[in-house]
């Protein structure tokens, strides 16, 4: 009997889909998703995570130049009783003083005008589209209750199925011409955060050359005059310069190997 009833169920199941199909009003009550929307939806959380993700930039950043000078200012205290450590530890220290200040400030400002700012004046500029986008999905809920209306209308009142047609025909193309617009609008809105995340990217590039350049530059040069200054300073009977070009060919044999280009020792 169970089977039956299952049986009559679904033939009049297909007696109203043959139906609806002779009306030319078989379409599915849920409109399909707008991936122009998804897509907006995706880029608006890539932004909002890329602010999140330059804000905790700034703050390592700043934390590693802090960490930085405090060791290089232990290391200082720690060979005060070695003139010949203590000059080139006390010029190290007044320089990591200086590179953190300039750099940071640089990082700092750049990150401001590049990313920061930009993005928050989209998020503020973008009140307005996330009210046409929430409009919009009130509309399409309204819409599609409206369609399975006029479908019940239809199984119920056959002889109506010209006239339910003829609205649903004006229904769906306000329904498009509502969706036209709110994607033209999210269309501008993606062209402006494709700009913003574009020069985020060239501008992050450019900001980190200029950091760790900037930074090896300022080494470099102090580098170079404790070559010129200490070429004759001695620790514990080893020439300093000789103690520096040991640990450029201990770093560089790291390098080579963190690199895979050497065994592992």
């Amino acid at each position: 009997m169970a089977s039956l009833f299952a049986r009559a169920l679904d033939m009049k199941d297909r007696v109203k889909q043959a139906a609806l199909e002779v009306s030319g009003l078989a379409t599915h009550a849920q409109e399909p998703p707008i991936p122009e929307l998804a897509a907006h939806a995706l880029q608006d959380e890539q932004l909002r995570a890329l602010y999140k993700c330059a804000d905790a930039y700034i703050q390592q950043m700043n934390a590693m130049c802090d960490a930085s000078t405090r060791l290089a200012e232990a290391l200082d205290a720690s060979v005060a009783a070695h003139p010949s450590l203590k000059a080139v530890s006390s010029d190290f220290v007044a320089l990591q003083g200086l590179v953190n200040r300039e750099h940071l400030a640089l990082l700092g400002q750049m990150m401001h005008r590049k990313l920061f700012k930009p993005i928050r004046a989209d998020i503020e500029q973008r009140k307005e589209l996330d009210a046409s986008i929430a409009q919009h999905k009130r509309y399409k809920a309204d819409f599609e209750a409206y369609k399975r209306r006029a479908h019940e209308t239809l199984e119920k009142e056959p002889a109506k199925r010209d006239t339910v047609a003829a609205e649903l025909n004006e229904a769906q193309a306000q329904f498009d011409e509502r969706t036209r617009l709110v994607v033209g609008e999210v269309g501008t809105a993606m062209e402006a955060r494709s700009r913003i995340l574009c020069k985020g990217l060239v501008a992050f590039v450019t900001i980190q050359h200029a950091f760790y350049h900037g930074s090896e530059e300022a080494l470099s040069t102090l580098l170079d005059k404790v070559r010129t200054h200490s070429a004759s300073a001695q620790f514990g009977g080893i020439g300093i310069v000789a103690l520096m070009d040991q640990a450029v060919d201990d770093c560089r044999a790291v390098r080579e190997h963190i690199a895979g280009r050497l065994p592992a020792a």
